[in-house]
């Protein structure tokens, strides 16, 4: 380089390293999280403030992908479309939460794991619980709201002084003559609290006595349970009995603890029975200890049921011989409440359950696929009277979280009528929806006042 000064050869190496510098920039600011592809996830958040495209998006304090894109929804709700490494599965009970680093560190998504065992989720699938943490924005409005609080109390603290100042010594005049009126009445005041107080000092001296038999016999008790004298120093000293009873103990609380996660899903339907052209109606409550096992419990009215049959037996006596007849007496109760409790386990997609069906013996399976389900149930399998089996094929579809349509086919062997073709629609809620309403009752009855 003998032909550059030596301005030039620092100048040229100066802009070599901002080349460099640059070139590592850009390729700092492009790296993801994402490699060898990912699939879109979405979830929907109240408040976006401060959440960037291409920002971080973590899992277990581990980077899995990034914000792909945040748009508005219903203009009352933020859609967050983020990337997530194909190495990474997301449970569909997962959560998302919108967290800041530090004070006024950036804004990021951490994705809080779930324990469902269904199948993760797939592209274009949506997170169903997101909500955000607070941060500084949320401080600054809450220091912005007790800042106009304490304008309004400083507002109101300028009133003039004067009327105090009257009010003052008008209530200060007010209570010489009071005084003045009372002196009387307060010396008797006065002579009354002393004679009180010297009965009390009587009672505490006669009761003082009583204080220390009491104090002795609790000693003599306490004395008595140190030796292991009596039922209760047995209790206390025996070792083995202390055992039993811890025992005892932590297997109530390993029973309570399955009730404490109880998950409850409340339902109702009805069916419109195209043959009978009637409704059917259901009131469902399903009780889940855990993911897979159920108890469900149910009530049904029925506008056409299968008649019940009554079998009567009599002697006739005529002309001297006597004759055993049998009679049968169908009844049919339209206004009869029917009841449902049945067990279910569920197999991936698939639930068997059993029990009582609408007050019959039964069992069914049912075929859950996303917003599908199919059920199939078999009941009243009494033959006696020449009825068959109580056959019913029901689908369902979820229109919404909450609301739902219905359509099938009930008792299909029934020798009396025909097949009734039914369809309808209905509402479940869940624990997480019984909460939503709350805090939204609570939200309008602070609002209303």
């Amino acid at each position: 380089m003998k032909g550059f000064s030596l301005e030039m050869r620092v100048g040229l190496f100066a802009a070599v390293i901002l080349v460099v510098l640059g070139w590592a920039t850009i390729r700092v600011s492009d790296k993801t999280a994402v490699w060898g592809g990912g699939y879109e996830l979405s979830f929907d958040v109240e408040n976006a403030t401060g959440l960037k495209k291409k920002a971080p998006v973590e899992l277990a304090g581990v980077a899995v992908g990034v914000v792909k894109d945040i748009e508005l929804v219903d203009s009352t709700k933020a859609k967050v479309l983020i990337l997530v490494n194909d190495r990474v599965k997301i449970a569909p009970d997962s959560e998302a939460v919108l967290r800041t680093r530090g004070f006024l560190g950036e804004t990021y998504v951490e994705l809080l794991p779930g324990s469902s065992t269904a199948p993760p989720l797939e592209e274009g699938g949506e997170i169903s619980k997101a909500f955000r943490t607070g941060d500084v924005n949320g401080i600054v409005a809450q220091f912005s709201d007790i800042a106009g609080d304490i304008k309004a109390i400083t507002a109101n603290a300028r009133q003039p002084t004067e009327r105090i100042v009257a009010n003052l010594d008008e209530f200060t005049a007010a209570i010489k003559e009071l005084t003045v009126r009372n002196t009387d009445n307060i010396d008797e005041i006065a002579a009354n609290m002393a004679e009180l107080t010297r009965e009390l000092r009587d009672l505490v001296a006669q009761g003082k006595q009583d204080v220390q038999d009491a104090a002795d016999q609790i000693s003599s008790i306490t004395g008595k349970i140190d030796r292991g004298e009596g039922t209760v120093g047995k209790l206390v000293n025996d070792e083995g009995t202390v055992e039993k009873l811890n025992d005892s103990l932590d297997n109530l609380n390993s029973a309570l603890g399955g009730f404490r996660k109880l998950e409850t899903e409340f339902g109702f339907h009805t069916e419109y029975l195209t043959t009978s052209e009637d409704f059917k109606n259901y009131i469902n409550l399903a009780l889940r200890p855990t993911p897979d096992k159920a108890v469900l419990l149910g009530l049904t009215t029925d506008p056409n049921p299968n008649p019940s049959h009554v079998e009567r037996t009599t002697d006739v006596t005529v002309g001297g011989t006597t004759t055993r007849v049998t009679t049968d007496t169908a009844t049919i109760d339209r206004g009869k409440i029917l009841i449902s409790a049945q067990l279910a386990k569920s197999f991936y997609d698939f639930t068997l359950r059993g029990g009582l069906i609408e007050s019959k013996g039964g069992a069914g399976v049912d075929l859950t696929h996303g917003p599908f389900d199919v059920r199939f149930s078999a009941f009243d399998f009494s033959t006696r009277f020449g009825e068959r089996p109580h056959l019913k094929l029901l689908g369902d579809i979820n229109l919404t979280q909450n609301i739902f349509l219905v359509g099938g086919a009930d008792d299909m062997l029934n020798p009396v009528q025909k097949t009734d073709y039914f369809f309808g629609a209905g509402f479940r809620f869940v624990d997480d929806d019984f909460k939503k309403l709350a805090s939204m009752s609570s939200a309008s009855s602070v609002f209303g006042k």
